[in-house]
């Protein structure tokens, strides 16, 4: 290797590894010595363990995750068997549309939820039975759900086409049976799809910020809402610097086993898997349909009903008043700025986090391509963020740089480089496939006529993976724009810097309901059109 390209190389993991050490774990670290130093260091972690408050709040997030995931296993798997195992006209495109609801925070979750089956819903109406899933536990369980789903379902698809098309035929030409043929072949990796999917709703649930205080109160609050009232409400560093550490202790565990599953899941990929024709002859694959039918239903109801209660409130009211009453200026005083600068604010955000993401994901790759041993595990350590939760990840950047950029519109910076690191993880996922497809010597050509690294790279591998480099942005942005718990934690006490997400949660606590719906609306509308053109861009792929 020539010295310019070890030189290269060193550049691309230097950057990426300053990145992660001053925005990530160099804060990350200041918040624990900085909350467990001097006198009162061991007792605030002895309280932390042991006061009511943190016993309740690490109760309250076992039990609302533990739920979660259970039954979110339960629905989603043989969904996604379906969808993985079998060849359907509009599969892909269906597929795809499972993965929205990832892409909206929790805040319009909750609205869908009351909107369906709440006192004033389209089913809660009529039928006051189903109110019951509409607060307390219950109803967070049920919106965590509605959230989650569809991540188990893409990821058990992901593992039934992890196996081998081969192996199955071989099995049933020897008289496997079907319970064989499940045990031998496929069984296994569709359950190891399923498993990560259960994990990471387990973390995305016992982690959960918006839905336990807007459905339950504070007697269902989070660790996650525990941590910001002691930092942001009760002027206790200390306690929640503490309360931070052992969350992270707690959570690291289910956290690094989804990272290690979907690592493996992703490793067997590329196997000879072919999709086969449902066989309507065997009553397992009507209850595979029906399973992502109801999922599909249930999703289309929830995002519809938003929809519907944004044009015209159930109290009454002319035809799209409430987006009438999102854009008045009674509205804006009551929550202290307008709904333009939010949806501003947002885009822009949204905007940079992507290019950031852009940044990290096209180093990555350059380092994958060439240095796999040295870009592998970079890549690996981009996942950090999600380990250590939205809100700790808010409250250690905003302590270690909150005092360099001080107050206002600089803290826009923070929220930029929030969103960018929770986005990143689930984004640059969509590189791996198309890096893994690079041939050996897609550089050599340009290499050969004198080319320095980078330039070959660019003009040999980087037009490979272009489709790969656009969905990741695409992902990036659209996570950017619908990410609420950090961006709340730096946005709620200034007011120019809040985005849509943050005004949907001020707008529900204000009784702006009909505000609210509109709001929710609108992120929902901007999000579909970024669903279309990822969509876009894999019907390009696959032409």
């Amino acid at each position: 290797m020539t010295r310019r390209g070890r030189a290269a190389e060193l550049v691309a993991a230097a950057g990426i590894a300053a990145f992660l050490l001053a925005f990530v774990l160099a804060p990350t670290a200041a918040l624990f010595r900085h909350g467990l130093s001097g006198p009162s260091g061991a007792a605030a972690l002895a309280q932390a363990l042991t006061s009511a408050g943190g016993a309740r709040a690490f109760s309250a997030s076992l039990e609302q995750g533990g739920l979660s995931a259970a039954l979110a296993g339960l629905l989603g798997y043989p969904a996604g068997v379906f969808v993985g195992r079998y060849r359907w006209r509009g599969r892909t495109v269906a597929r795809s549309a499972l993965l929205l609801p990832f892409l909206l925070p929790g805040l319009v979750m909750v609205l869908g939820v009351l909107d369906l089956v709440g006192p004033s819903g389209l089913l809660g109406g009529p039928l006051p039975s189903l109110r019951w899933y509409a607060s307390g536990i219950p109803g967070i369980v049920a919106v965590n759900l509605l959230y989650n789903v569809p991540i188990v379902v893409v990821l058990t698809a992901a593992g039934c086409e992890a196996s081998s098309s081969d192996l199955e035929e071989t099995v049933a030409s020897l008289g496997g049976g079907p319970g064989r043929v499940f045990r031998e072949s496929w069984g296994l990796p569709s359950a190891i799809g399923a498993g990560c999917g259960a994990l990471l709703t387990f973390v995305l649930s016992a982690l959960s910020f918006a839905p336990p205080i807007l459905l339950c109160g504070e007697r269902c609050a989070t660790v996650e809402v525990r941590v910001y009232e002691l930092s942001a409400i009760a002027g206790e560093p200390a306690l929640a610097a503490a309360l931070a550490l052992v969350l992270v202790l707690v959570f690291a565990g289910p956290t690094l086993l989804y990272v290690l599953l979907a690592r493996r899941l992703r490793a067997v990929r590329g196997r000879r898997f072919r999709p086969r024709a449902p066989d309507w002859a065997r009553p397992t694959t009507w209850l595979w349909a029906g399973s992502f039918a109801a999922v599909g239903l249930a999703e289309s109801a929830l995002l519809g009903a938003v929809l519907l209660r944004s044009l015209s409130s159930p109290g009454g009211g002319s035809f799209g008043a409430p987006w009438r009453l999102l854009v008045s200026a009674s509205t804006a005083a009551r929550i202290g700025n307008p709904v333009g600068s939010a949806i501003a604010n947002t885009l822009l955000f949204a905007a940079l986090a992507a290019a950031v993401t852009v940044v990290l994901g096209i180093g990555s790759a350059f380092l994958t391509s060439r240095r796999p041993a040295v870009g592998a595990p970079l890549a690996l350590a981009l996942f950090v963020p999600v380990l250590i939760s939205p809100v700790v990840l808010a409250q250690a950047l905003g302590t270690f740089w909150g005092p360099w950029l001080g107050a206002g519109y600089s803290l826009a910076v923070l929220i930029v480089l929030s969103q960018a690191l929770l986005a990143a993880p689930f984004a640059l996922q969509s590189l791996e496939l198309p890096l893994a497809g690079i041939p050996a010597g897609a550089t050599e050509a340009a290499t050969a006529l004198g080319a320095g690294p980078w330039t070959a790279f660019v003009d040999g591998a980087l037009p490979r993976i272009r489709r790969g480099v656009e969905t990741a942005v695409l992902f990036a942005f659209a996570l950017g724009m619908g990410e609420f718990t950090a961006t709340y934690f730096f946005a709620n006490p200034t007011p120019a810097v809040r985005t849509l997400p943050v005004e949907i949660y001020l707008l529900v606590p204000a009784r702006l309901f009909p505000e609210a719906e509109a709001a929710a609306a609108l992120l929902l509308v901007l999000s579909l059109a970024v669903f279309a053109a990822i969509t876009a861009l894999g019907g390009r792929d696959a032409r």
